[in-house]
């Protein structure tokens, strides 16, 4: 059970300095002892991994905050299924999904003084050389928007609001990084923005900007959501009319 077990964000969030709680587990002996086994190793795997980005920083470069994201509470298009296979090549690698049962569903995004960093844990944990770097400099806008949601509530004149962020910017080589961020992830980006010197500097919208502007319909899911639709509305309307005027589909 990845969902309550993985410790990632728990674990990113206390090197942050973000006081955290797990809860859930009270009643489940078994899966709490697994969450507590799976924190202790983990860890160990982040000083690992915070090691190795040490390494790539420039020497007036310094880490000020961590975003975790996970398959759990992020976005899993792209690391679930057919994307999410990983074939490790190191006893390191080969250890850490041992011990988290996770390939690609962690995922780090570091902010410095000077650029955004992000990895898939397990992938660098094998190749220190496999992550992406976005100097902020180099960002022309970044589309950053809150989204909410009403739900019931306990009672049924009730309402409750789940409330997520979708974080979206290109850079010049046209690289495309598109998540979709949790409450806290969105509350720590919005504050990078307003305390990070660098990141103050980018224009904020709530729309993609793209350097192509075809590319704002070519890269957006709701786009090629809304064509799917489309389609399949048009499809139904076409079995409608054949069955008004012949009688028959």
């Amino acid at each position: 059970m990845p969902i309550l077990t993985n410790p990632f964000v728990q674990v990113v969030n206390q090197m942050n300095g973000i006081p955290t709680t797990v809860t859930g587990l009270e009643d489940m002996p078994e899966l709490k002892a697994r969450y507590k086994a799976r924190e202790a190793s983990l860890y160990i795997s982040m000083q690992q991994v915070l090691s190795q980005v040490a390494e790539l920083l420039a020497p007036d470069e310094e880490i000020l905050s961590m975003m975790p994201m996970t398959n759990e509470e992020n976005a899993g298009y792209a690391t679930d299924g057919i994307m999410g296979m990983y074939a490790p090549q190191t006893q390191k690698a080969k250890d850490y999904i041992k011990s988290q049962s996770s390939l690609r569903g962690n995922r780090l995004m570091l902010f410095t003084n000077q650029r955004m960093i992000f990895f898939v844990v397990i992938e660098f944990i094998d190749d220190p050389t496999a992550y992406y770097s976005y100097a902020y400099d180099q960002i022309k806008a970044i589309a950053f928007k809150k989204h909410r949601m009403s739900i019931p509530g306990q009672k049924f004149y009730q309402r409750q609001w789940y409330i997520w962020y979708t974080l979206d910017f290109e850079t010049p080589d046209r690289h495309i990084f598109n998540e979709v961020l949790t409450a806290a992830n969105g509350e720590l980006f919005r504050r990078n923005l307003l305390t990070i010197p660098g990141m103050s500097q980018i224009e904020i919208k709530d729309h993609m900007d793209r350097y192509f502007k075809r590319d704002n319909y070519l890269s957006s899911g709701m786009f090629w959501i809304k064509v799917t639709f489309g389609m399949m509305a048009f499809i139904l309307l076409l079995a409608l009319f054949s069955f008004l005027f012949t009688g028959s589909y």
